[in-house]
């Protein structure tokens, strides 16, 4: 088998995520053949070399991927397991006696789909902001935003920290007395992004739900479940693996005046006074 990095191994084995690998390692509690590595990047055979977490002997994945699509409910942590134990996807993967892992991380009150795999190639793809892969969101917003605010979510809009908004679309799908559901799609999922964005234009989100993650959709997919990807899907899992890299750099500080939404300008409004703080969405 080809060498890897012992991070991704442990993250394939469904052990823990990638950065979660990366500080057991340089806790000094991973051994590469029975001596203690601190480098998460350091190259091993996942078949022929022995690590060791805790003394104990790290499981090779199977070679037939894995991938199952999950609709992960409300309130349930995207971590294996939680300090604080909280329900967590560590739950729901211990039931499938899989090594596999989960791509697609989704804010504890956020809903909808998650990818479990054990292919690492696939969890690649579908992470890394430069292939651009596109997460569709329902997001339902607290009161009725103008038009003039929702022109604003564009590429290059301001989330704060020195990050700026990459490509984007949306549509409104349905406007209510005291909430409006808006359709949109991101391609790059930086931290709490969705909940930045309609925070700046002062629509704080209420609820969101993910509908799809690249080439998989979450259909009617009860909440709490998840199954098997279908004959079809398979065929786009197997073409996204061997898809060439794509030589696009995600987009980060670098403003943009052209809006991704309709062909008007609008000027952003002054919110440098305005700091995100993550505020939980209430349960309704």
């Amino acid at each position: 088998m080809a060498l890897k990095k012992i991070q991704m191994i442990i993250r394939d084995s469904g052990l823990a995520s990638r950065r979660k690998a990366e500080e057991i390692i340089r806790e000094g509690r991973v051994t590469l053949n029975g001596q203690v590595t601190l480098e998460p990047e350091q190259l091993a055979d996942p078949e022929s070399d022995h690590i060791k977490i805790d003394g104990k002997l790290i499981r090779v994945p199977e070679s037939m991927p894995v991938i199952y699509l999950f609709n992960k409910p409300r309130f349930v942590v995207s971590t294996m397991n939680d300090p604080e134990g909280r329900s967590c996807l560590g739950d729901i993967i211990k039931k499938l006696q899989k090594p596999i892992f989960s791509v697609g991380r989704l804010d504890f009150d956020a809903e909808g789909l998650i990818i479990l795999t054990n292919n690492g190639t696939l969890a690649q793809k579908l992470s890394h902001p430069s292939n651009r892969i596109p997460r569709t969101y329902l997001v339902k917003v607290k009161g009725v935003p103008e038009d003039d605010s929702l022109k604003l979510i564009r590429k290059g809009m301001n989330l704060g920290e020195g990050e700026r908004l990459g490509e984007v679309h949306w549509t409104v799908i349905n406007r209510q007395k005291t909430t409006t559901w808006i359709k949109i799609t991101l391609f790059e999922g930086k931290k709490n992004e969705l909940k930045r964005i309609f925070f700046r234009i002062n629509h704080p989100v209420r609820k969101l739900r993910r509908i799809s993650f690249g080439p998989f959709n979450l259909g009617a997919l009860p909440t709490g479940t998840w199954r098997p990807l279908t004959d079809a899907e398979n065929v786009k899992a197997e073409e996204l693996i061997k898809e060439k890299p794509k030589n696009v750099r995600p987009s980060r500080k670098t403003p943009s005046n052209r809006p991704q939404h309709e062909s008007a300008q609008a000027k952003p409004t002054n919110k440098k006074s305005l700091k995100f703080k993550g505020p939980r969405m209430k349960a309704r």
